[in-house]
């Protein structure tokens, strides 16, 4: 019994270690190709070299995991050198590794502008092999026998003639910098950012709290569709209200709401382009309320309100950087809150009843706010 719980930790182990070395081989991998689009994308002087660096950098991702996104570059970094045959063959690995339709489509674009470089300078292509390292041979242009190591039977008219042996076409770089012509995208992975807002409605009954509101909002989004550019965004937004006109509420002062919440959203990018987007998005959060003289034994705020809402807004989103990495966004949204659901049940130590406190009812805020995101492509 113990010999086989031995070889069943040992089959444990060997398996954990093996997810272990897969993930850390697909984030070198990841980063590698980050690595090598900053180079690519920021070489705004064409020099060779930095696109020779580039490809090595994704050589090595694809060399560690063969997504087709990294022979794409690959295939644009060899091109932007001239090594047309090393171009096309990374071109081609990347119908042979599952891509997306958008990635198929980018890698049929390249080709076609890989032909038309070689067609102009008078250029035989000869692709294949996998993509990650050097070409392959065609084998119409291989030398199917074995190199004589006798360098005097060169010479030797007694021995059949050689054909020259082949090596991968290289010509003359593309005139224009293709890799800044490429347009970026925004199918970014996720995403963290803040949002700034305020404005204006009424939240519980009229006049206990302010119609005026402002706060700010941490949120996450996550592309679940890229080709689609449908995602998810978790926040937390913090709104304030000040006191209202109600003489009668002297006792709640005024009132702070942090919300917890997921959204769905979905980008619509005008004219074509990713760079400028409207991005419609709806979702719902749990509402924890505080009027400000609410505080627990020890002076600290506390939130013994609790409500659910619901959140509408619509964003015009400007992005900007290498990949579009960069997002400032226009906000315009509507906080719906219902009335208070559950509140303190130790009276004695707080405000009183969500009637007490003006939080049985209702409300709603609108705003204007100002956002800023930063993408990630990484997994």
């Amino acid at each position: 019994m113990s010999r086989l719980t031995s070889s069943s930790a040992l089959a444990i182990t060997i398996a954990l270690t093996g997810t272990v070395y897969a993930q850390s081989q697909a984030e070198i991998a990841a980063k590698l190709n980050e690595e090598g689009k900053e180079l690519m994308f920021g070489n705004k002087s064409s020099d060779p070299a930095v696109f020779a660096e580039a490809a090595k950098k994704f050589q090595e991702a694809v060399a560690r995991v063969p997504e087709p996104k990294y022979f794409l570059n690959l295939c644009l970094a060899r091109l932007q050198q001239g090594k047309f045959d090393e171009a096309l063959t990374a071109c081609n690995a990347v119908e042979l590794n599952n891509p997306t339709e958008e990635v198929k489509a980018k890698a049929q674009k390249l080709i076609g502008k890989i032909k038309e470089q070689a067609k102009a300078q008078n250029l035989e292509l000869h692709p294949g092999g996998g993509g990650g390292g050097d070409p392959g041979v065609d084998p119409g242009h291989t030398d199917p026998r074995p190199t004589d190591p006798n360098p005097h039977h060169a010479n030797d008219p007694s021995q059949p003639p050689q054909p020259p042996r082949y090596t991968p076409t290289v010509g003359r770089p593309p005139a224009e910098n293709l890799a800044l012509g490429a347009a970026p995208d925004n199918h970014y992975t996720w995403t963290l950012g803040i949002d700034l807002f305020a404005g204006g409605g009424q939240v519980g009954q009229k006049d206990v709290y302010g119609n005026t509101t402002g706060g700010f909002r941490i949120k996450g989004d996550y592309l679940l569709n890229p080709a689609a550019r449908f995602g998810a965004q978790g926040y937390i937004q913090v709104n304030h209200l000040d006191k209202g006109n109600d003489q009668m509420s002297t006792l709640v002062s005024s009132l702070d709401i942090v919300d917890v919440g997921v959204a769905l959203y979905k980008h619509v990018c005008l004219g074509g382009t990713p760079r400028l987007c409207i991005t419609p998005l709806a979702g719902g959060h749990l509402s924890l309320m505080s009027p400000a003289n609410d505080s627990d034994g020890a002076g600290s705020q506390v939130f013994n309100y609790a409500a659910v809402g619901a959140r509408f807004e619509v964003a015009a989103t400007y992005a900007f950087g290498y990949r579009y990495e960069h997002a400032v966004s226009l906000l315009a949204g509507l906080n719906v809150y219902s009335p208070v659901l559950s509140g303190p049940s130790d009276n004695v130590s707080s405000l009183g009843t969500a009637a007490e406190v003006g939080l049985d009812q209702a409300g709603a805020v609108g705003y204007f706010g100002l956002g800023y995101t930063y993408r990630f492509n990484t997994p």
